[in-house]
């Protein structure tokens, strides 16, 4: 493949070159090294296509992935020789790469960490998919501040672990317009909710073990108790278990919602029915931090368009809210949004709401038009 792909990052899917040399490492025999990338440890970090490495999973890109090794009292880091070049300074980035780990004897969990520009955007464990499962998809959006960003991929043991290894490979870099984001919700003020410029809810839900009716804002939030909630015509939801007795940060209406939730799949789908084709909305997930260690809880969630973000529970601290908007335009009557997990630890969920955005009335078009044509007519007079 070429050595460039989106905007520019060297050797995407690590397919430039073959070590001969098993396992792989860059320092094994006359392997060499990696085409764009470089190692701080050349006995700890390669190329692998079949094993001891890659041994589960199906390989995303050509026939090989990088790995990085981490070992007890130290972790390891793969990094972009050039980093990402041919950037514009404001405007936005998405990288998206794919992400397993090698099954092995002890912990099968590195804790994988992406560091971009010089900053941590994403920490966490990263568990095996197993058998020909596709690898699990990490995407994380950045604002350039310059015309190259330092990329690198750092690997260390987690829990009891001694010994584990981060597999990586298909990188891309693009240019997007983001229309997932995340926001912090601490109470009602910030929970997005509002019923002004003639917004209306299709959906609007709390989850969690005994869910009740809330209201934010002038919208209520219908209680689903209890795992895998759903209405009939509204939407589905296969999060099986359902906690009640959260204690958080989250103050007003707000933290009836935030009370409690929904968890228990790695690989869950929230599905939207009842939509009208056409319609643009605004789909908000509420979920709070909830690890003492403020790390960890992470999921990908991508829409049926392929719109998609990586996002941490823990973002803004344990005990704090969050909130995810994703805006769309619908595409039938029914939308699905998936929340997969790198990990265990899967997506905990308060509740969500589903806001149709009023387009322009046209009445206001044509009084818009009326006033157009008189600016106009006043002009040639």
């Amino acid at each position: 493949m070429s050595s460039l792909q989106a905007q520019s990052l060297v050797n995407t899917g690590f397919e430039e070159e073959t070590f001969g040399t098993a396992p792989g490492y860059i320092s094994s025999g006359a392997n060499g090294s990696i085409t764009g990338w470089t190692a701080n440890d050349n006995s700890r970090v390669g190329l692998n296509s079949t094993g001891p490495f890659s041994n589960n999973g199906a390989v995303p890109e050509g026939s090989q992935v990088a790995f990085v090794q981490a070992v007890t009292g130290s972790s390891n880091t793969l990094t972009s020789a050039s980093g990402i070049t041919g950037l514009t300074a404001g405007k936005t980035y998405r990288i998206t790469y794919r992400v397993n780990s090698r099954i092995s004897a002890g912990n099968n969990s590195p804790e994988m960490r992406l560091v971009v520009g010089g900053s941590t955007a994403i920490r966490g464990d990263v568990t095996s998919v197993g058998g020909a499962n596709p690898y699990k998809t990490v995407s994380y959006d950045f604002v350039a501040t310059a015309s190259t960003a330092s990329l690198a991929i750092d690997a260390a043991v987690s829990g009891g672990g001694t010994d584990e290894t981060l597999l990586l490979d298909d990188f891309t870099v693009s240019e997007v317009t983001p229309r997932i984001s995340v926001n912090a919700w601490n109470g009602d003020a910030t929970s997005g909710i509002t019923t002004a410029g003639g917004r209306t809810y299709s959906h609007a839900y709390n989850f969690g073990g005994g869910a009740s009716n809330v209201d934010i804002n002038g919208v209520t939030f219908t209680g689903v108790a209890g795992g895998n909630p759903s209405v009939a015509g509204q939407f589905s939801y296969n999060m099986g278990s359902a906690f009640g007795a959260d204690v958080n940060n989250v103050t007003g209406s707000s933290a009836d919602l935030a009370e409690g939730f929904v968890f228990g799949n790695e690989n869950a789908t929230l599905t939207l029915e009842g939509l009208t084709d056409g319609q643009t909305y605004i789909l908000s997930i509420f979920t709070v931090g909830f690890d003492a260690d403020g790390f960890g809880r992470i999921s990908t969630i991508t829409a049926s368009d392929g719109e998609l973000l990586t996002v941490d529970v823990n973002q803004f601290g344990n005990n704090n809210g969050l909130r995810v908007d994703y805006e769309y335009v619908a595409n039938g009557t029914s939308e699905t949004i998936s929340l997969n997990a790198l990990n265990t630890d899967a997506f905990h969920t308060y509740g969500f709401a589903n806001a149709a955005i009023p387009e322009p009335s046209s009445f206001a078009l044509f009084v818009g038009m009326l006033v157009l044509s008189s600016v106009l007519i006043r002009r040639r007079a």
